[in-house]
């Protein structure tokens, strides 16, 4: 309770964008259980619920991370546009569900194919403002909180960056499977293609860097502080993950899928 009330203390919008996906999640997970429309042999409701679920979690990390930039105005006008695209996207993803379409790759009809390409544009849109705007936190002279820790917000904002961008080449190709056209048998619940590559382990992994590296971040420099010994770490930490995605990464792309069940 005590961090649901500091993120609305931090950026009262954000957080309560946030809520409203969690809520929409809970919603569209218990719908899934009666819910008999497929797309591509799946579960019409897993694709907007995986996306009101990651779309929650990041609302609620930017309204606690980007307290730290010292021009607050400049984050509230990000703020604006992360809540248009945001909802925006989510809207998209669960109206062309109820409808049985695909949201994502739609060449089948007009309609569909205009609401996709207005998504892209909207998510570059804001993918650039948060790279300028992680360029203005890490070009910040002083910081409230402590050099480490700050320093790994920087890093899981620049990994961040890098492989949202990284969603635009699945854009580019028009699909996410590399060796096999999408659908057919995968995860459950991600639905991670077990038969072809899937670049989306390395957008989902790469793109959550910007909760997991901040998180162990600010445990480092709870016990070391500004010693250096606690950058040493998080740098340490954040390479052997970096490296991880860019192996789900190159697996992918070399058509090999994630996990072969």
């Amino acid at each position: 309770m005590n961090f649901i009330k500091e993120i609305n203390r931090r950026n009262a919008p954000m957080a309560y964008v946030g809520t409203f996906f969690l809520v929409l999640s809970i919603m569209l997970g218990v719908y899934a259980t009666v819910n008999t429309q497929e797309i591509l042999g799946i579960n019409a409701m897993i694709k907007p619920l995986k996306f009101a679920l990651s779309l929650w979690i990041l609302a609620w990390t930017m309204a606690y991370l980007l307290y730290y930039v010292n021009d607050q105005k400049k984050v509230e006008k990000y703020s604006v546009l992360a809540i248009i695209t945001m909802v925006y996207e989510q809207a998209v993803i669960t109206i062309q569900a109820f409808r049985g379409k695909l949201s994502h790759f739609n060449q089948t009809e007009i309609v569909g194919g205009i609401l996709y390409a207005l998504m892209g544009i909207m998510i570059v849109w804001l993918t650039t403002a948060t790279l300028i705007l992680t360029i203005r936190f890490i070009r910040q002279k002083t910081y409230a909180i402590s050099s480490s820790f700050a320093f790994s917000i920087k890093i899981g904002l620049i990994m961040f960056v890098a492989f949202s961008f990284f969603g635009g080449y699945m854009s580019a190709i028009n699909s996410h499977n590399v060796g096999g056209e999408i659908g057919g048998k995968g995860l459950s619940l991600l639905n991670w293609s077990t038969v072809f590559g899937d670049l989306r382990v390395a957008h989902f992994f790469g793109i959550h860097s910007l909760q997991i590296i901040p998180f162990l971040g600010y445990f480092i420099s709870k016990n070391y502080g500004e010693d250096a010994k606690a950058k040493r770490l998080i740098w340490f930490s954040s390479l052997i993950y970096l490296a991880f995605v860019c192996f789900t990464m190159f697996q992918a792309l070399a058509a090999m899928p994630f996990l072969k069940i």
